[in-house]
């Protein structure tokens, strides 16, 4: 049986408090019996410094680039495409500049449109990073989430760094809102189902989800995954059909065939979308909570 309870709302003031527990706070003077107590005056909560990790930041980034299509959506849900300077090839931004792929970006070209800040999911070489130090440019990589709970937290952090400690948990719950009535509308559902995940076809064998992934993570709000233990891993047809379960959760580009003759019920759906993770995975389970039922 499924023991996950997916709700953002109800634990975000937990995750934020978490987060920004060295954010600073004017502490009340110690009480002095000679002077006159003031009562009604409380203590007033500033909005920087704001840290978490190992990372501290003490203004709002006013100008941003941004080398990972996710960090971009998140930051256009945030409101916050207008700090934008500079985004990777791959996102569909007119108007602001490419600045290479998140693999391979061009550092020059950041150098000269001088961001404060630099934000990727995948690290990029050390030495490009000393490059953007040099030039009092701060790079920040935040890891692709391969939970849920991480994405909720990704969503928090930008909220945190761009608003501050004050505004940000109500401007990440606002963007966060809509994602968490579908993981929660799903939980309710009461569907508890054995499913494997595939993700593609290679050379006769099918790439699996195995567990250690969002996709897994998140689906599992309708049950189990059969698999378990590393993150993908290739598998045969007769290895599939072994396995005791009744969905496949599949890629939508296996609509051609590849899945012809595997005794289960098949659910198309774009596989990419758990790459890129952003609130746009709320329409995905939204429309597996359809197909189940």
């Amino acid at each position: 049986m499924k023991s996950k309870v997916f709700c953002i709302l109800a634990a975000l003031s937990v995750i934020f408090l978490t987060l920004c527990s060295c954010d600073s706070i004017d502490e009340p003077q110690e009480e002095n019996t000679s002077l006159p107590i003031v009562t009604d005056s409380p203590p007033i909560k500033q909005a920087y410094p704001v840290s978490f990790d190992n990372e501290s930041f003490e203004s709002s980034p006013q100008t941003v680039v941004s080398l990972s299509p996710a960090l971009t959506s998140i930051l256009a849900e945030l409101s916050l495409t207008d700090r934008l300077v500079g985004v990777s090839e791959y996102c569909n931004m007119p108007g602001i500049e490419a600045v290479g792929s998140p693999a391979f970006p061009d550092i020059d070209k950041i150098i000269e449109l001088s961001p404060e800040l630099v934000i990727s999911q995948s690290p990029i070489a050390s030495a490009d990073v000393v490059k953007l130090k040099q030039s009092g440019i701060r790079y920040l990589y935040l890891e692709t989430p391969k939970s849920f709970s991480y994405l909720v937290e990704e969503y928090i952090k930008l909220a945190m760094i761009f608003y501050g400690s004050v505004d940000s948990q109500d401007i990440a719950a606002a963007a966060l809102r809509e994602i968490d009535e579908r993981m929660t509308e799903a939980q309710n559902a009461g569907i508890d189902i054995s499913f494997v995940i595939v993700n593609a076809a290679v050379d006769g064998k099918y790439a699996v989800s195995a567990g250690a992934d969002i996709a897994t993570d998140m689906l599992g709000v309708f049950g189990k995954n059969v698999l378990d233990g590393s993150e993908q891993r290739l598998v045969s047809k007769e290895e599939l059909e072994a396995l005791d379960f009744r969905v496949i959760f599949a890629d939508s580009s296996l609509r051609s065939g590849e899945l012809d003759g595997v005794k289960a019920d098949v659910i198309y759906i774009d596989m990419s979308e758990f790459a890129s993770p952003t609130t746009r995975l709320g329409e995905i389970i939204l429309y597996c909570l359809a197909e189940l039922r």
